[in-house]
């Protein structure tokens, strides 16, 4: 067995749901990070030259898109919109931002990058999506609040 880092604890309470789920790793490169040393959990890795890889392993991994989202009634979900989809990737304009920013904020405390480095990633990934920088805004005064960065 691997002795990997822990996901920080989250406290979340209600109703929450998760909207997406990959079941094959999704790799993202563009990051333009260079790390002293790779980073690998059991469901995130980020090699020297930056390239993320948010893991799927056995059972896949799920994320809630932009956050916060509640289910209501077992019906809706009610939350953060995650855009239309977008007619290149047919998936919405956030599915992969979401999906990459979720993953490196659940290893926030011991990721070897900043939260401004993820919070600018999240805004770069998001591409031609019209409201960007709100959830920029949004992500990068609200997100993790109180999460201490071990070793930055």
């Amino acid at each position: 067995m691997n002795d990997y880092p822990t996901p920080r604890e989250k406290l979340r309470t209600g109703n929450f749901t998760y909207k997406f789920k990959i079941t094959e790793d999704y790799v993202y490169a563009d990051t333009g990070w260079e790390l002293e040393k790779e980073f690998e959990s059991k469901w995130l890795k980020i090699s020297q030259d930056g390239v993320v890889t948010v893991k799927a392993n056995e059972n896949g991994y799920a994320w809630d898109g932009c956050t916060p989202k509640k289910s209501l009634l077992n019906l809706w979900i009610i939350g953060v919109p995650d855009g239309h989809v977008d007619h290149r990737t047919m998936l919405p304009f956030t599915y992969h931002a979401s999906l990459v920013h979720d993953a490196l904020y659940q290893y926030l405390d011991t990721v070897p990058v900043t939260k401004e480095q993820v919070d600018r990633l999240f805004l770069k990934m998001m591409g031609d999506f019209k409201l960007r920088k709100l959830y920029y805004f949004f992500v990068k005064h609200f997100g993790a609040i109180g999460v201490k960065q071990n070793g930055l």
